[in-house]
């Protein structure tokens, strides 16, 4: 079956470009594909396959189709065994900036008639899925009972509500007042060599970007704060009452005090190249403070933070987003490969 390109399909604003298609693949600009699947590669940081497509002379063209994390799919539902070499799917997503046949999946139309929404943001396409006919994940409930065993305020895992944009903000560049000299340096930035295309680790704050599942802990008298992507751990020291000894890092120093249950963090001592994926850059003059806030329900974890960059930012920088509590899912090993 020919492929089909869908042009200037404009996103809502729930949609914002993932740290590694920045520069990459187009939002703005939808392609379309059906094919045969010739390979299929399930790791993080984005599962990966290739389409067999008859282009419209007649010829094949082989597709190379990146869709998200394992993490974001493994909360859609999505399992290895989904998609397997010969079957026959349709793929919608963001194409090229770069006139390869490649795209950014965001939307997938199985065989059977079922849209499986593939992305964070991923939002119904086909009149298929607009009837419903929506892929669902299943519950694992000996899972989610455990946790509502063991949960105990803050401490538990918490996830994203994907396609809330209150809950899933990005630090897109054009958010964020720059310096003359940070935004030269962000407009110098090549997005084909970004340390984040494979498995370098983030550095604070651009590491809570992430929609993955992060579980706060207690460690003695600390909190360590883990999250899915990249198997990060954050130390909250919560004794400490000046970081000025301590090395300069990716994470940076973190102390936390607690203000009528609301959990209050400041961090220094970061040492991280860009604020985000777009190259917006940082300097070791960061300072953030942030606060995590449970609700009266305890099934939804408010999320504020203040950046502070004088050499980046014109001014302080405003940042909210939540998690949500769903006891079934788990924070599981990131397991990257380049």
């Amino acid at each position: 079956m020919r492929f089909v390109i869908v042009a200037l399909a404009l996103l809502g604003t729930v949609v914002s470009a993932h740290h590694s298609t920045v520069g990459i693949f187009d939002a703005d600009n939808y392609v379309e594909i059906e094919g045969v699947v010739t390979s299929a590669r399930w790791r993080n940081p984005h599962a990966t396959y290739t389409v067999a497509v008859t282009d419209e002379a007649g010829e094949t063209v082989e597709w190379d189709v990146e869709t998200a994390s394992i993490s974001t799919l493994r909360i859609r539902g999505v399992d290895p065994d989904m998609i397997e070499v010969g079957d026959r799917v349709r793929f919608a997503g963001e194409s090229s900036m770069r006139g390869l046949p490649e795209m950014f999946a965001r939307n997938m139309l199985l065989e059977n008639g079922q849209e499986v929404l593939l992305s964070a943001a991923s939002e119904p396409r086909w009149p298929e899925g607009l009837r419903g006919d929506i892929f669902q994940p299943t519950v694992d409930e000996a899972a989610a009972e455990e946790a509502r065993r063991t949960a105990d305020g803050i401490f538990r895992v918490w996830t994203t509500v994907l396609n809330d944009p209150d809950s899933f903000p990005l630090f897109r560049g054009n958010m964020v007042s720059l310096t003359a000299s940070a935004q030269a340096l962000r407009t110098q930035f090549d997005p084909t060599t970004s340390p984040y295309l494979g498995c370098d680790p983030r550095g604070m704050p651009y590491q809570m970007t992430s929609p993955y599942p992060v579980e706060f802990v207690r460690r003695g008298d600390d909190i360590v704060m883990h999250s899915e992507l990249y198997d990060a751990e954050r130390v909250i020291h919560m004794n400490a009452e000046t970081s000025s000894a301590q090395p300069h890092s990716l994470l940076g120093y973190s102390v936390g005090r607690w203000e009528d249950g609301t959990l209050v963090v400041e961090t220094d001592r970061i040492d991280a190249p860009y604020f985000y994926g777009d190259g917006t850059p940082q300097t070791r003059a960061i300072k953030l403070v942030e606060r995590f806030e449970l609700n009266e329900a305890e099934d939804r974890l408010n999320y504020s933070l203040t950046v502070t960059d004088p050499e980046t930012f014109t001014e302080p920088q405003h940042f909210t987003k939540y998690w949500a509590w769903r006891p079934e899912v788990r924070r599981e090993p990131y397991n990257c490969v380049e």
